[in-house]
């Protein structure tokens, strides 16, 4: 579980940075989603919505593919990685010096 969860919490908290908030913020299990959802889609309350057993596995589609949609990445590719395997463009994201769309 370590190995999946790291990596993904690692490029988190170097994305958070370029949203504008701390790279601590990322590190709180809750507030990371908290933070997420107010960056992503402006509605930090569907974060209460990870909660419920099959409701967070659409809830944490919807933050991330909204999350890297955010940063510019509108493909349908980008797409299908925010959705599978996000860790790959959050690397992607942490790894570049743009920052959120206005």
């Amino acid at each position: 579980m370590f190995i999946l969860v790291h990596p993904y919490l690692a490029q988190w908290a170097k994305s958070f940075k370029h949203a504008g908030y701390q790279t601590w913020q990322a590190l709180i299990p809750g507030y990371n989603y908290f933070i997420a959802f107010k960056v992503a889609c402006k509605k930090p309350f569907w974060a209460f919505l990870l909660i419920f057993p099959g409701v967070h596995l659409v809830m944490w589609s919807v933050v991330n593919v909204s999350y890297i949609r955010r940063f510019g990445y509108f493909s349908f590719v980008d797409t299908l990685q925010g959705i599978f395997f996000p860790y790959i463009i959050l690397a992607k994201i942490a790894g570049s010096e743009r920052d959120i769309l206005p």
